[in-house]
Parts: structure tokens; sequence; C-alpha cells
């Protein structure tokens, strides 16, 4: 089972962007994997963390099944939440069984360059003005790109401890490169502001163990690597803030809508809107999109917006379909993880640290992609999200018990 596990989580993020879907290929044989535990019976031994975290994720599930339920909305709107609920099995399977650390720093390290090597075929061979790798989107690929090149960095010191050092070292570096390098050519600028968040937690992080020269270099590498990737000639940063800037410009002097910026500001406008008719339970999928409809109808909302079956933001979304209770289970999906891998950076053993590092940076991704579009409204977007905070739990709690 240590073996299977191990490769299933291998699996999960190494094929996450380079092969259509490919992040279900893992997440679908843990999950078949986890009903051994129906058999096998293994003492887990849970721990009040434990039970916060498989408490948040049903909470998340159930909120939002309720609310489904309450508002007769399809059933196919079902299939997101119970991707939080598939995680919970697969966490107790994990608890019983943590896969091989190498399996999973090799896996993002691996996944983040693959996926990059397919989006620079798309962008130079195949003229793609934003490569999107195996993804639906350009925009969630450049999240998730970035996301994988975070989590990569975050093993450095587990890599100092390991018998080839230098070589996982390069493996990691060369991955969190790939992140970034595949996140810049996406042109998704969201995943922009996770990065530097990102690297200022890891520069802060690292500083506490080599002191602050280390902390004052590593704020001046980042300052200097953004102002280059900004001036370099053609670079895809400048040209998409540029754009970003002028976006908004426009929406303001002239009202124009049909931008991306002016588009999403529009949609968020008119969410904050219609959350005020039911602020606590929210309008569900169907009356938003009917109540949306109405509104373009009456010229108070821009016909560019109608088709969109979300607000492009994730808080706004949960608010005006789930109201102010589904917002608290979204904060909690995010902020209950958040505090748990914190706690475990402050107070557990070394061994423990660069799993719960990379919980920290995984839950603020998605906190800071939430912001600019509706993450949890995809497949990919909820997997990459539930599915590596249950394995960097199990593997952080391992440790913990080694220690």
């Amino acid at each position: 089972m240590l073996g299977l596990t191990s490769v299933c989580v291998f699996l999960f993020s190494a094929l996450a962007l380079a092969v259509t879907s490919g992040y279900s290929f893992g997440a679908l044989a843990l999950l078949l994997a986890s009903t051994c535990l129906l058999w096998k019976r293994p003492r887990l031994n849970l721990q009040r963390q434990d039970y916060l975290l498989l408490g948040t994720l049903l909470l998340y599930f159930c909120v939002f099944t309720a609310n489904m339920l309450y508002h007769a909305d399809p059933a196919r709107e079902l299939d997101m939440p119970l991707r939080a609920l598939l995680a919970v099995p697969v966490l107790l399977l994990l608890l019983a069984y943590p896969p091989r650390a190498e399996a999973w720093w090799a896996g993002v390290a691996i996944g983040a360059v693959a996926g990059t090597i397919l989006a620079i075929w798309q962008f130079f061979m195949q003229d793609m003005p934003r490569p999107l790798a195996a993804t639906s989107n350009a925009i969630h690929y450049g999240n998730i790109s970035i996301l994988l090149g975070m989590l990569a960095m975050c093993g450095l010191d587990w890599a100092s401890t390991q018998p080839h050092r230098w070589l996982w070292r390069a493996v990691l570096l060369l991955g969190c490169l790939a992140g970034i390098v595949g996140s810049i050519i996406s042109g998704s600028r969201g995943g922009w502001i996770a990065l530097p968040v990102c690297l200022i937690f890891l520069v802060i992080h690292h500083s506490k163990k080599h002191g602050k020269r280390y902390l004052v270099i590593g704020l001046l590498a980042l300052a200097g690597l953004s102002i280059v990737a900004y001036v370099f000639p053609h670079s895809t940063i400048k040209e998409r803030i540029t754009l970003g800037i002028s976006n908004l410009h426009t929406f303001e002097d002239r009202g124009e809508v049909n931008t991306s910026i002016g588009q999403r500001i529009e949609m968020w406008r008119t969410a904050i809107d219609m959350s005020q008719q039911h602020p606590w339970t929210g309008l569900g999928r169907n009356g938003y999109m009917e109540q949306k409809s109405m509104l373009v109808a009456e010229g108070k909302a821009n016909i560019s917006i109608r088709r969109h079956t979300n607000a492009h933001n994730d808080y706004l979304d949960a608010l005006v379909k789930r109201g102010i209770i589904g917002v608290l289970a979204l904060l909690a999906l995010f902020l209950v993880p958040l505090s748990l891998f914190a706690r475990a950076l402050r107070h557990s053993a070394p061994g423990a640290q660069p799993y719960a590092l990379a919980g920290v940076v995984l839950c603020t991704c998605y906190m800071i992609f939430g912001l600019t579009t509706s993450s949890l409204t995809l497949n990919i977007g909820i997997i990459m999200l539930v599915f590596p905070m249950v394995m960097l739990w199990a593997m952080l709690r391992q440790q913990e018990r080694t220690a």
C-alpha cells in the first residue's frame, strides 16, 4: 500500500498539466485504493487537528449541497463540492499509508516542467498567444503552474537532508523556474499576484535558518528579477500589465465593459447588487443566471456578462449563490487548513516543516487566485486544492509521528 500511495501521489502532480485531466488519474486511484480501509481497518490514531481538517472538508460539502437542494439547482452542481467529500477517504488512506517524500517532491517538480514544455511548444510552434498546456483555460493553467512551482520551492529544506541533495535541489529549482515561466507565458495576471507573496513567505522562512543576510539577498533578487522580467523586450508581463491598465482606464473613462477587466468589474458589481436580495442563502445557480438575464434585459447590466456562469471571484460567487453561509464555508476551507499548516510550521519538527510550508503556500495561492477568477467552479480548481491539501497533511503528520 505504501508503494501504491506513493505512485498515485507522484502521478497526481506529474500529469496535472501535461495530460488532459491528468490530475484525475492519481486522485481516482487514491480514491479506489481507500476502499481497502473497509477491511484492513488500520489504526489511524486521529488527533484533534485531523478531525478539524476532516470536518472542514465535510462542512464545505454539506453547505454547498444543502444550498443546491434548497434552490433546486441542477444535479450537476453537486460535481464540485463532491470533490471535497471524496478527499476525506483519501486523507484517511494517506494517514494510514503515507506516501514516500520523494514521490511528492518529484511529482510537483516534474508536473511544473512537463506543463511548461507543452506550453512553450504551443507558444512558439503553434503560435498560441496564451498557451494553456493540457488544461481548458489559460488562466487556470497559469495559476496551477505557479502553484506547482512554489510547492517545488518549498522542498529545498527537505532536499538538503537527502543523500543526493544537489541533484534534488537542482530538480526542485528547475520545477520552480518552470512553474514561473509557465505562468508568465500563460499571461494569467492573477497568478502573478501570488508569486511575490509566496516568494516573500519562502524568503522569510529560510532567513530564520540562514540569517537576515539571506532575507536581504532574497528580497533584492526578487526585486531584480521582477524588473528584468518587466523590461525584457517583448515581455509578456509588460504587455499584459499594460493591457490591464488600459482596460481599467477605458472602463473608468467610458464605461467600456467589453474587455477582460471591464467584464470582471461588471460581474463583481452585479454579484454584489444581487447578493443583497437573499444575503444569507443567496440565489442559487439558477437564480443567479435568471436574475442576471433579467438585469441585462432591463439594461441594468451589460450583455457581455450574461453567458458567464460564475462571478469570476470565488468570494463573490459564493456570496451571490450561497449567501453569507456559503462564504463562511469557503473561508473555512481556506483558513482552517492554513491555520493548521501555519501552526505546524512554527511548532513541528524540522522534518515536517517543508510540508507545513507547502500547505501554507497552497492555501495562500488559492486565496489569491480566488480574487480574480472562480477557481473552485472547475474540476482542476477544486481538485488541485483539496487533494494536495490532504497529501501534504498526511506527510506532515507522518513526520510528526516519526519525530
